[in-house]
């Protein structure tokens, strides 16, 4: 008899086991979709490349004011926005983008003169050139 117990608790510690392991699985993707991602929708990116091609493009793009920022103003604004693409995956800028300003507000660097409306701009380059 305390053998047929014995197996009636394993079996049922084996199902709730099952059934809790299921569960937080579901639950996990449940999350996920819910924040507009699945798990396999978030790439990783490439901090260096970015950096090293925002060096490389920075002075073309048309919102950059050379005689007011430096590169140097508008790189935690780009990180903002490459970040936030990873952060936000398989959301579209617009639907974002108060959470961008957020991250921005929060990250950017104390000596940082851009206020949102000047990093709006470099964000949003950042996020939708971001594969």
């Amino acid at each position: 008899m305390a053998t047929d117990i014995k197996g009636i608790v394993e079996g049922a510690t084996k199902v709730v086991g099952t059934v809790v392991g299921t569960a937080a699985g579901v639950a996990a993707g449940a999350a996920q979709a819910l924040m507009g991602r699945t798990p396999t929708e978030r790439k990783a990116v490439d901090p260096m490349a970015e950096e090293l091609y925002w060096r490389e493009h920075f002075a073309a793009e048309p919102y950059f004011d050379g005689a007011r920022y430096s590169f140097d103003d508008y790189l935690p604004a780009w990180r903002t926005g490459w970040e936030g693409k990873a952060k936000y995956a398989g959301r579209s800028f617009e639907d974002a983008e108060r959470e961008l300003q957020q991250d921005w507000n929060w990250n950017r660097p104390k000596s940082s003169t851009l206020l949102w409306e000047q990093a709006r701009a470099a964000v949003r380059a950042a996020f939708e050139r971001t594969i």
